[in-house]
């Protein structure tokens, strides 16, 4: 496209209608190429809010067939930020595991803070039947950094979760509230301390921060 077209193009577009490298991009995530379909969510995802239009269209992509294009898509929208987050929401009660934890990665980069999108990742971390699903909620929790919402709670609720990573992960997150979870994380060191004693590198770091957060529990703690 010639830049005089394009230039016609714009002065050519209604108040309030997306711009048209957006409309084109949009058009290009349904092109049965993958590697059309790919950069055209990378090129959305450039433009950052001005692509807000694309929100519907990179959400269904979030189920792409391709990985690729999907991963794409996930970043796009986590650049867009918060007009992506109402469909990210939308996406965690999809039934595929794989769109729930792209719309959490999505989210991890929005970092919102409204009172619904917190309150479905407490319960993301808390009930969804995915480890990694789960794991990510804690993850995105964490990158948010929020103690409302009884987010002390849920995090201290997994850490007694079945699957190791979302217990370190859970444990990481709380690292982060200091004082404000010692009342609430009294067995904390007991349950991670033995899992991760003889590792090495991050996770004794990890161990020591909760040591030092949060002291050692008395023996006969019942909390």
């Amino acid at each position: 496209m010639s830049f005089s077209l394009f230039c016609l193009l714009a002065l050519a577009t209604p108040p309030g209608a997306p711009p048209p490298a957006v409309t084109a991009l949009t058009h290009e995530l349904h092109s049965p190429n993958t590697i059309t379909r790919s950069r055209a969510a990378r090129e959305l995802g450039a433009l950052k809010e001005e692509a807000g239009a694309a929100v519907p269209d990179l959400a269904r992509a979030l189920a792409d067939v391709d990985q690729f294009v999907a991963r794409e898509a996930a970043e796009a929208l986590g650049k867009i930020g918060a007009a992506a987050v109402p469909a990210l929401r939308k996406a965690l009660w999809s039934d595929d595991a794989r769109v729930r934890l792209r719309a959490l990665m999505a989210l991890s980069r929005c970092c919102p803070q409204d009172p619904p999108t917190i309150a479905l990742l407490a319960r993301t971390l808390k009930e969804d039947p995915d480890a990694n699903v789960r794991r990510w909620a804690a993850l995105t929790l964490d990158r948010i950094g929020l103690t409302k919402q009884g987010l002390i709670a849920n995090l201290t609720a997994a850490l007694a979760d079945e699957d190791l990573t979302v217990r370190y992960s859970a444990a990481i997150a709380l690292t982060r509230y200091g004082v404000e979870a010692k009342e609430t994380t009294a067995r904390l060191a007991l349950l991670v301390t033995p899992e991760v004693a003889s590792l090495k590198g991050a996770a004794t770091d990890m161990l020591r921060t909760i040591t030092a957060t949060f002291g050692k529990p008395r023996a006969n703690s019942h909390e």
